[in-house]
């Protein structure tokens, strides 16, 4: 009875087995809603409905009696999937009992692939996000737990033909070099074949012309043929295998018309030479297969390579710590454990000795050393670090022992969300993209159309030249040169722009980027160098400087915005002031009720007394003022206001140094004929001192984050296409209204990051040399369309018509592909004036 409780009454409708109680798996066949035992079974039998088989199930004498091994086989050689606990990398929990996975997939190799593992993915009910990146071979899925596995998501992936492996710290370089492996093999085969096939090719071609012996010329024949058999099986094996996915999804994509003209023309020569009559197109075949592997395989090249910084970011930190259990006492060091980086919470403690690397971002509690940054910064020279200094995940620790608080969790690390950033604006397809997937889509459509009326006319004009005419057709107008001139100008652009430190995290930004009339600076953290110091300090009230000094750094203990910088106790002040400030200590004010007020300043109450510090004007409202009094000096510097119930209390006068590549970039934007603008919230005359040290740029200052949006939306409205470089989180609403929105990397917290693009060296000459990048993809782009649709439309009436033989629409359609792909990948090196 116990063993009877365990199944369902109703058997599966697949196999015939038991089902298990609680088994969600059912399949719509027959008009009906039949129970699966299995996920096998259920995806079996999906294909079968899907393919209009449905009535085997009626026809066949009784259930198979064994579950569909296909998908199960799958699940069983997934090891990872065995897998248990902090090894599970590749998944993070996420709020609402959710859970992510990120996977590497094998075979996916255009975007009707994505379109495919999308669909299929959504289908599942558990999932409720699939996000592809076709760059770099991975996609993320999101479900949620109680409802759901990474078995379905692996099971649905292999159930319409791709592998899924886990993307972990080395899998993706391990995937991309079997991929390069199985395509050089592909090429090869094709390459050394085409060479061949084409020495017998002649020889028929001159024997038609001399009266070759027919025994020759059935040699000959032969010989065509047992070497491009190779060349069909193996390297044209992926095109079958994806036209028969694209036409499964109800989707035809470029691999329908190659597959058909590939397996068209192989089976209709195979047929001719054991007729013993007929043309035969064997060169054809090997050098179509071989000229479109060529191009894959540079597409391929510039995509792993578009890649890389994504892999050096997810391979720069260790997988593994050494976390501190308890403290040291008398001398004997604090016993250590060896953990999963992953493992590792806020407040952790670890030990990273001399040449390791650092697995997660943290403060420096103890010892004194340099860090090599280059994984994040580029910069190969090591950076001093001392006590209360912050180090970032992936930085190498060159020389000393250090002793580390965890801040920030590895997924949550500089490595880690900069990855996402990058994956996310991968998987973002761009409106050119877009654009060129349904112009693909009609052009795959009319090429099968095209097609089949040329051969309806010819049975009529001449039934002898119907196959080779539409097999020139076919070749001739493929769209494969279209499906290369948009994915591989974009991996080639995205791939030179992280070089030089200028990191994509939208779908849109680069074609928005191409297009910008006006860049508008902020000025704090964007023209600055965003470290301000206190340069001088003058208290109204009878207070001690020390006093005011460490109410000011109370308040702005833990602020995001850039000026807090100026008080902590490391930023830099007046030496007389900084070392009585220590002694008094920020920490012997006790705030309540912090309160941050964007472009204004903060609030909280220290005491029981309301305090302000921030903008002059906001500051003194705290004490139910409008005017003030004792102000300093107009000076080029920025003057902050600390105030409470009473009034004002002291003025702390903060400097920020320009930027050493501020000039050159400004005039390097100007040069390229764009406007360039400060607007800062900034009421003082510091802003006044950075304009004219920039050659008098327009400068709007005093201005909160609504006027600012508010001028953005007034050069908008005046037809301008405005870019907008802002420290990332500070700047939120005004970075979301521009056209396209850059923030420095130096500023932000990369998790709440709101812009298009980063800046992540923190240098301001990457980004006019993005702007020209930018330019230059937009023509490279426009370019190859204009050579992928002329040429189409200009050997269309050839083919026809008669007058293209099949090898030349072969080589024609091969040159074309190679020469988009080839002007595509000079979009990796950096160009001169757009």
């Amino acid at each position: 009875m116990a063993a009877e409780a365990l199944v369902s009454p109703e058997p599966c409708f697949h196999c015939g087995l038991d089902v298990p109680v609680g088994s969600d798996f059912t399949v719509d066949l027959l008009g009906e809603a039949r129970p699966m035992c299995c996920v096998g079974c259920q995806a079996v039998a999906e294909m079968l409905r899907d393919e209009g088989l449905e009535r085997w199930y009626l026809e066949r004498e009784e259930p198979t009696g064994v579950p569909a091994q296909i998908v199960p086989d799958v699940l069983e050689d997934s090891a990872f999937l065995r897998l248990e606990g902090d090894d599970r990398s590749f998944e993070t929990r996420m709020a609402g009992d959710r859970v992510e996975a990120a996977l590497l997939v094998e075979g996916m190799t255009c975007p009707a692939c994505a379109w495919v593992i999308e669909r299929a993915l959504a289908s599942l009910p558990a999932v409720e996000e699939a996000r592809v990146n076709l760059i770099a071979r991975r996609v993320r899925v999101v479900w949620r737990a109680g409802q759901g596995s990474l078995d379905d998501v692996v099971a649905r992936l292999a159930a319409v033909g791709f592998r899924a492996r886990p993307d972990a710290p080395g899998e993706a370089a391990a995937l991309h070099a079997s991929e390069r492996r199985a395509a050089l093999v592909r090429l090869g085969i094709a390459g050394l074949a085409t060479m061949n096939v084409m020495t017998y090719a002649v020889a028929l071609y001159l024997g038609a012309v001399d009266d070759m012996p027919a025994g020759i010329d059935r040699f000959f024949r032969w010989m065509c043929w047992l070497v491009a058999t190779p060349v069909v099986l193996v390297s044209a094996r992926p095109h079958f295998e994806g036209a028969l996915r694209d036409l499964k999804a109800g989707r035809p994509g470029m691999d329908v018309p190659i597959a058909l003209a590939i397996g068209g023309a192989y089976v209709a020569s195979a047929v001719a030479v054991m007729r013993g009559v007929g043309e035969v197109y064997f060169e054809s075949v090997c050098m179509f297969t071989f000229f479109i592997g060529l191009g894959r395989y540079l597409e391929h090249g510039v995509r792993q390579r578009a890649d890389a910084l994504s892999d050096r970011l997810v391979d720069g930190a260790p997988a593994l710590a050494r976390r501190l259990l308890g403290s040291s006492t008398d001398g004997v060091a604090a016993p250590e454990e060896v953990v999963p980086a992953s493992r590792l919470e806020v407040g952790d403690r670890i030990l990273v000795r001399a040449g390791e690397s650092i697995p997660v971002d943290g403060i420096v509690l103890s010892g004194a050393g340099a860090v090599e940054e280059a994984v994040l910064s580029g910069e190969p020279w090591p950076r001093d670090v001392v006590c209360g200094d912050e180090v970032r995940a992936g930085s190498v620790n060159a020389d000393a022992v250090l002793e580390i608080e965890v801040t920030r969790v590895q997924s949550d690390s500089t490595l880690g969300v900069l990855h996402r950033l990058i994956d996310r604006a991968q998987s973002e397809k761009p409106p050119i993209a877009r654009r060129a997937d349904r112009l693909g889509g009609v052009f795959v459509a009319s090429v099968l159309v095209i097609a089949g009326g040329t051969a309806i006319a010819w049975s009529m004009i001449d039934p002898s030249r119907v196959f080779d005419v539409t097999l020139a057709v076919l070749v001739a107008t493929c769209p494969c040169a279209l499906g290369l001139a948009t994915p591989t100008a974009l991996a080639a652009a995205s791939e030179g722009l992280a070089r030089i430190g200028f990191v994509l995290t939208g779908g849109s930004a680069l074609e928005s980027l191409s297009r910008i009339d006006r860049v508008v600076f902020d000025k704090t953290g964007s023209l600055t160098e965003g470290r301000p110091r206190i340069e001088r300090a003058e208290v109204v009230r009878d207070l001690s400087p020390e006093t005011a000094l460490a109410r000011a750094r109370a308040l702005e203990a833990n602020s995001d915005h850039v000026l807090a910088r100026a008080f902590v106790p490391s930023g830099g002040i007046d030496g007389r002031l900084a070392s009585s400030a220590t002694t008094t200590g920020a920490s012997a004010c006790g705030v309540e009720d912090r309160r941050t007020v964007p472009g204004a300043g903060v609030e909280g109450t220290i005491d029981g007394v309301r305090h302000r510090l921030g903008r002059p004007d906001w500051a003194i409202g705290v004490a139910g003022e409008d005017t003030l009094a004792d102000v300093p000096e107009a000076e080029a510097r920025t003057w902050v206001l600390l105030a409470d119930e009473e009034g004002a209390i002291a003025w702390f006068g903060l400097g920020d140094k320009l930027r050493p590549e501020a000039a050159e970039s400004v005039d390097a934007l100007q040069a390229q004929g764009l406007e360039v603008e400060i607007l800062t919230g900034d009421p003082s005359r510091a802003g006044d001192r950075i304009a004219e040290q920039l050659g008098g740029l327009a400068l709007t200052s005093g201005v909160g984050p609504e006027g600012k949006v508010a001028h953005l939306r007034a050069l908008q409205e005046g037809g301008e296409r405005v870019a907008f470089v802002g420290d990332g989180l500070n700047d939120g609403p005004v970075l979301r209204a521009a056209d396209v929105s850059i923030a420095m990397a130096g500023g932000c917290d990369l998790s709440l990051l709101s812009a298009d693009a980063l800046l992540y060296r923190d240098d301001l000459a990457a980004l006019p040399r993005a702007v020209r990048w930018a330019r230059r993809t937009r023509r490279v782009v426009t370019q190859n369309f204009a050579w992928a649709i002329g040429y189409n439309l200009l050997v269309l009436p050839l083919a026809v018509t008669g007058q293209l033989p099949p090898w030349l629409a072969a080589a024609g359609m091969s040159a074309s592909s190679l020469l988009v792909a080839l002007n595509a990948t000079r979009l990796r090196r950096e160009g001169g004036p757009a």
